[in-house]
């Protein structure tokens, strides 16, 4: 069974876990946030949403903001749709292979998702494409001291959930640049974690 099936079974069978009621990352988003209200855009989409937990914040606090959805876990895109109000639209689709326009959107987020990935390019390739120019991309997943990162990352592949690999900063700097991505700024939020802020060019 390859990544993407383990990750879509775990979360299929996890709607109603700790995860789907508030996430474990709470402490995380309230940098997104505060970035959110910064850029002020009309349209966000939410990578790998999961249940929904980050993106019904986002409601709360910027009710203006048309909300878009997409994870490959069918069950999780049923509890994120049951979260968020009607105008939100919610997609069951790939990161890697996103059944998107492009050009779609001024923001993109992705919080605790790119580490389940096969290939993080593809899936950083393709936020590009959604995205307007002049768009930005808030990338938040965990980090970690490398002695802990390589522990984990022998660990990974032995976990039921199809976590493929934590990202070390230079990795992330250069897929992001790879992708086509000008500005882009790295910073710890924890010990545990970090938050990418990048923008696409006019």
């Amino acid at each position: 069974m390859d990544e993407k099936q383990k990750s879509r079974n775990y979360f299929n069978s996890h709607r109603k876990s700790r995860l789907a009621h508030g996430g474990y990352w709470r402490h995380d988003y309230r940098y997104q946030l505060k970035a959110i209200g910064r850029i002020k855009p009309d349209r966000l989409i939410d990578i790998g949403c999961g249940p929904g937990a980050f993106l019904s914040l986002v409601e709360d606090t910027f009710p203006d903001i048309q909300l878009n959805a997409l994870d490959l876990s069918e069950e999780m895109i049923s509890e994120t749709r049951e979260r968020l109000s009607d105008t939100a639209i919610v997609t069951v689709g790939d990161a890697e292979h996103m059944p998107f326009e492009s050009e779609q959107y001024q923001v993109v987020t992705c919080n605790m998702s790119i580490h389940h990935y096969p290939h993080p390019q593809d899936a950083l390739n393709e936020m590009y494409r959604i995205l307007k120019p002049g768009g930005y991309l808030l990338l938040n997943d965990m980090d970690c001291a490398a002695p802990l990162r390589a522990v984990a990352n022998r660990i990974f592949p032995r976990l039921p959930g199809g976590d493929v690999k934590m990202y070390c900063r230079n990795e992330i700097e250069e897929m992001v640049h790879s992708a086509g991505f000008c500005k882009v700024r790295y910073r710890k939020i924890s010990p545990f974690s970090f938050q990418c802020v990048a923008k696409k060019a006019l």
